[in-house]
């Protein structure tokens, strides 16, 4: 037998804490109502007793192909190239962080480079290719945001990435970074 939530009509509850009469009975009378509005007068012959969980699809709906999973992740082209992911330094320093002066070391990650304060995020890509990525991105440090158009190139078969950006108020000229070890 099938349950049905309980149906609740307007009510008061008196200072007693109880139902006052003429409203007990009107619930009462309205109760079986309620009850055969919701049933199904007869299902139909051969119907499934339990209802089916399997989502409808329409027509249109089945003549479309399924997605693979590897055609809804990310665009390759929002995201560094792998060659260029890990850490790089200015100078030796910058590769041992036990040292504490290693603030020319960055970190690239999927989407994100990370340097001494900041942390830069791709927003919108501009070029790329396996050895360079052009982009602008947002970045956050020191209590600050903004936003810079960037460069990222590898060079000398991949052990050095150049960085530059563009701008007013950019860093003047490219910085060459060597991959740490």
């Amino acid at each position: 037998m099938e349950r049905i939530a309980p149906v609740r009509v307007g009510y008061a509850i008196n200072h007693t804490g109880a139902f006052p009469m003429k409203q007990s009975a009107l619930l009462l009378l309205a109760a079986p109502l309620a009850l055969a509005a919701c049933s199904d007068p007869s299902p139909e012959p051969g119907a499934s007793a339990t209802p089916s969980l399997a989502p409808t699809v329409s027509e249109s709906e089945a003549m479309v192909p399924p997605v693979s999973p590897a055609a809804s992740a990310p665009a390759a082209d929002g995201v560094f190239p792998v060659a260029m992911r890990g850490k790089w330094g200015v100078n030796a320093a910058d590769c041992n962080p036990a040292r504490g002066d290693d603030k020319g070391a960055i970190t690239v990650g999927e989407r994100s480079v990370k340097f001494y304060e900041s942390v830069g995020e791709i927003a919108s890509v501009k070029d790329i290719d396996r050895n360079t990525l052009r982009a602008v991105f947002d970045y956050e440090g020191e209590g600050m945001k903004w936003q810079r158009d960037a460069s990222y190139k590898l060079e000398d078969g991949g052990k050095t990435l150049v960085l530059t950006e563009f701008g007013d108020d950019a860093p003047q000229g490219p910085r060459r970074h060597s991959r740490c070890k």
